[in-house]
């Protein structure tokens, strides 16, 4: 007998280049309004960041057609990181602002569905740039005695929170965190955390952040796990940081710290899946953080 569970897919701080080649854009499609029935296609790129140093992680190909408003059938294909070679379907029209529907992919994202939230970042000479929050679920089908490698396969979610500090990760597999450290004053300031890879050796990683801030710590114990993490994140000392977060294992609450101002966030696990680990950017404070989640 198949068990089944749900992947959850929580992507930020990808932009869209979305050109002038199809369809008609700007003031030119004011000039030759398009056909009811025009077809274009698109090949738009997606990159990791807005800025001139942004890796391409994603291309956006697909068809448009015409019927009052232009409506996208794309494929948004990854070509880097851990999603390369799937896909995910994606259907709606072209806004500015609003949603496109997720409605199927392949590979490590098969039979997804979700939303795809997009806003206007920035026009230029080849036309827009659209900010993507991809957020969705793919059912994840295993035999009644699962293969260890998949049960134990780690994944990523997130980040939340800004684009500035440094990218911050751990390079061992984790298993299962052992203790996390909080230093916080008006927003969080800075995160540690120990951690048991695979091979059952403990790692320190951190402290992620400045040295300002008190200190908060947990020490897990042997049969706790976090099954959620929560926060806010906003605009402090003219950068965008984590300025809160609460962190919720099987038995107990920890936090919140700081002040809960700004935009809310919460990264919630499935059931049978545990916070294993972080990674996060950060400098001064802590700027963003993101989860690796496993079975557990």
């Amino acid at each position: 007998m198949a068990q089944r569970e749900e992947l959850i897919i929580s992507i930020r701080g990808l932009y869209l280049h979305h050109n002038c080649r199809g369809p008609r854009a700007n003031q030119a499609s004011l000039m030759n309004p398009p056909l009811m029935g025009e077809l274009a296609v698109n090949n738009w790129t997606v990159y990791d960041g807005p800025g001139a140093d942004a890796k391409l992680v994603a291309r956006a190909q697909g068809l448009h057609i015409n019927a009052g408003n232009w409506h996208n059938s794309f494929s948004l294909v990854f070509e880097d990181g851990r999603f390369k070679g799937s896909t995910l379907q994606v259907m709606g029209v072209v806004v500015e602002h609003g949603e496109w529907a997720i409605v199927g992919g392949t590979g490590e994202l098969a039979m997804a569905t979700g939303i795809i939230y997009k806003r206007f970042h920035e026009h230029n000479q080849d036309g827009n740039v659209m900010e993507l929050t991809i957020q969705g679920f793919c059912p994840r089908r295993f035999n009644k005695d699962p293969p260890s490698e998949v049960l134990h396969r780690t994944h990523k979610i997130g980040t939340w929170g800004g684009h500035g500090g440094s990218p911050k990760d751990i390079v061992e597999p984790p298993k299962r965190l052992e203790s996390i450290t909080v230093k916080s004053g008006v927003v969080i300031d800075s995160i540690t955390f120990t951690y048991i890879d695979e091979t059952g050796k403990k790692h320190t990683a951190g402290p992620w952040g400045g040295s300002g801030g008190s200190p908060y710590k947990i020490q897990l114990a042997v049969s706790e796990f976090v099954k959620e993490i929560s926060g806010t994140y906003g605009t402090f000392d003219g950068a965008t940081v984590i300025t809160s977060l609460k962190i919720i294992s099987n038995v107990r609450t920890f936090g919140p710290w700081s002040t809960e101002i700004g935009t809310p966030f919460s990264v919630p696990v499935q059931k049978g899946s545990g916070i294993v680990g972080f990674f996060a950017r950060a400098g001064k404070y802590l700027d963003s953080i993101g989860v690796h989640v496993r079975h557990v």
